[in-house]
């Protein structure tokens, strides 16, 4: 009876391990500000949110979204398609109109303190020196206007040494630092590049016209929202800044990070086929599939997403043999509408 417990307690044991969120070192390291992003992101989406006026980001908020993308890169299920968020892909949030970095201002050129603030960066005047050593703000660019609608003043652009703060929650703090008028420009933002994506060369198409393809410029990844069913959104998007043709990927995680769902539309219930498998692989000439009792289609597409043409043998063995050596995706979808996406390398 002692052995008997003493081993339901070591598996008990074994199970909290491993069902609980963890940071992974690769997470950690790559991807620590995306979390912060996705943090104000989600304070500036709320009005009540308890950090709305908080400059610096909770560390257990932000370590909340470390053990989810975490969770997600990990891939306790060895799903090709989750493999290749952060691999083939490399999604990141866009940091394109999140205000986290900087403070842009104007100011009338002849304020006393401007020309010092110009030549080193600091005003001699108490107040705004101290937010400015609080914060950690330098100058990182200014610009004297001398036409149109703001002729006679500087424009500044503040960077801080931060990775990241809620900018929104101390503009107020800055604008009562001066005895001069300062006039907050909202944004901030217009340095950074929309055109994000790093990962492989990928074409998407556009569902509103037949035929046209473009090729990936943007990326982003959103938390759970309410139109979300509580799903991790990462979105692939062609032209800057304002992605017209998107496609999409949905992946949801529990809380303990134990269950991992992928799925290419927002019907996380959508069935899967989870037993199926492929051999070998890699493979030269051939490949087949068990796993399935009725296949309804099978296509494959190369690491660009592009779809290549393969010759079903018969429904569970493909001829491969025509194909470049690569990298490949294989969608094989039952009579019931049930799909599974498997990778494949031809060699």
């Amino acid at each position: 009876m002692k052995k008997l417990l003493l081993t339901t307690f070591f598996c008990l044991y074994i199970f909290c391990v491993h069902a609980q969120c963890n940071i992974s070192p690769f997470i950690q390291q790559n991807y620590e500000l995306d979390a912060k992003l996705l943090v104000l992101r989600e304070i500036s989406n709320d009005d009540n949110d308890p950090d709305r006026h908080n400059p610096f980001l909770s560390q257990s908020r932000v370590d909340g979204y470390l053990e989810k993308l975490s969770g997600i890169y990990e891939n306790l299920n060895n799903e090709p398609e989750i493999d290749s968020l952060f691999n083939e892909f490399q999604f990141h949030v866009n940091k394109f109109l999140i205000r986290y970095k900087r403070i842009q201002f104007r100011v009338d050129t002849n304020v006393s303190w401007v020309q010092n603030l110009k030549d080193t960066g600091m005003t001699n005047v108490t107040t705004i020196d101290n937010f400015l050593n609080q914060y950690q703000f330098s100058v990182q660019q200014f610009t004297d206007i001398t036409s149109g609608t703001h002729a006679g003043k500087t424009s500044f652009v503040l960077n801080t040494a931060f990775d990241a703060l809620n900018v929104k929650a101390i503009e107020d703090d800055f604008y009562n630092t001066s005895p001069a008028e300062i006039e907050i420009i909202n944004g901030g933002t217009m340095f950074e590049n929309p055109c994000n994506y790093t990962g492989i060369l990928y074409v998407i198409p556009d569902t509103n016209s037949l035929g046209d393809m473009y090729d990936v410029s943007k990326c982003d990844i959103y938390a759970p929202g309410p139109n979300s069913n509580g799903a991790f959104t990462f979105v692939l998007g062609a032209f800057c800044p304002d992605s017209v043709v998107t496609q999409m990927r949905y992946v949801t995680i529990s809380n303990d990070c134990s269950q991992i769902n992928f799925s290419r539309t927002l019907s996380i219930e959508e069935a899967e086929l989870t037993n199926v498998s492929i051999y070998p692989n890699p493979a030269s000439s051939v490949l087949n599939i068990q796993g399935i009792a009725n296949i309804k289609t099978i296509e494959a597409h190369n690491i660009q997403g592009k779809k290549v043409a393969i010759s079903p043998n018969n429904f569970t063995q493909i001829d491969i043999s025509s194909l470049q050596n690569g990298i490949y995706f294989l969608k094989v979808v039952d009579d019931q509408n049930r799909s599974v996406i498997k990778k494949f390398i031809k060699q």
